[in-house]
C-alpha cells in the first residue's frame, strides 16, 4: 500500500497499478485501465464494508471452491497478524457498480481481521460514484 500512496504522491497512481498487476499477471484488467475512460483515479481509506465481491465461494460471477477460497485468505490472514503490508483494493464501476476487481481475498481477510477501512484505489467512469467515494472517504 506504501508504494501506491507514494505513487499516487508523484502523480503516478496509474503507472503503479498496471506495473502491479502486469506483476500479478492480470494483463486482462491492466488493459481495461488503459483502454477505459476514467473520470477519477485516486487512492483512499475506504469502508471495506461499502464494496462488493466479485470472487469467492458465494459469488455466483467468479465462484470459487471454497478450499480453494480458504486456503488464500488463511494465507493473507497470516500476513496480517505478521504485520505486513499489503496491496490496495482496486475497485471500478466501469462495468457494474464499485465491484472489487482486484483484492477479493484481501478483503475478505481484513474483515476477518477486524479491519473495517482499507486503502483502496478507484477508477471510476461514474460521476455519483465519483460523490459516494468522496463522502465515505477517511
Amino acid at each position: 500500500t506504501q508504494a501506491a500512496i507514494s505513487a499516487h504522491q508523484k502523480g503516478k497512481l496509474h503507472e503503479w497499478v498496471q506495473e502491479y498487476l502486469l506483476n500479478e499477471g492480470n494483463v486482462g484488467l491492466a488493459r481495461a485501465f488503459r483502454e477505459e475512460r476514467a473520470i477519477m483515479v485516486d487512492i483512499v481509506e475506504f469502508p471495506l464494508s461499502l464494496l462488493k465481491k466479485i470472487e469467492g465461494p458465494e459469488e455466483p460471477s467468479a465462484r470459487q471452491p471454497l478450499d480453494v477460497w480458504e486456503q488464500r485468505v488463511t494465507k493473507i490472514e497470516k500476513i496480517i497478524k505478521a504485520g505486513k503490508d499489503l496491496p490496495p483494493i482496486i475497485v471500478t464501476d466501469f462495468w457494474r457498480s464499485l465491484e472489487i476487481v482486484d483484492g477479493n481475498h484481501r478483503h475478505e481477510a481484513l474483515i476477518r481481521n477486524g479491519v473495517e477501512n482499507f486503502w483502496t484505489i478507484f477508477f471510476l467512469s461514474n460521476e455519483i460514484n465519483k460523490d459516494l467515494v468522496k463522502k465515505h472517504s477517511k
